[in-house]
């Protein structure tokens, strides 16, 4: 059976100009599309070619920075190591 892969939405609010708007509505009604497919399929085409020009992949950035956020700060570790450890005594 195949595993139906259900793609999460995030509602925002945002600017844009008004002739944009006009022209992105014509093309979904003509396309027979909602206009958040449309605006979805727009923003997809728009990342492709960034990605393309720029010979980067953002995914790859992004799942970059969210293993960085899951590794321990190089300091909080040095903090703990320093609790775990006694004091040493000298002997003079």
């Amino acid at each position: 059976m195949k595993s139906i892969q259900k793609s999460t939405k995030k509602r925002f609010t945002t600017l844009i100009n008004e002739d944009l708007l006009s022209q992105i509505k014509l093309i979904s009604y003509f396309t027979n599309q909602k206009l958040n497919e449309c605006i979805n399929s727009s923003l997809q085409h728009y990342i492709n070619d960034f990605e393309s020009k720029n010979n980067t992949t953002l995914n790859s950035i992004i799942d970059l920075q969210n293993n960085f956020t899951q590794l321990h700060n190089i300091n909080d570790i040095d903090a703990e190591v320093d609790k775990t450890q006694t004091p040493s005594k000298t002997i003079k």
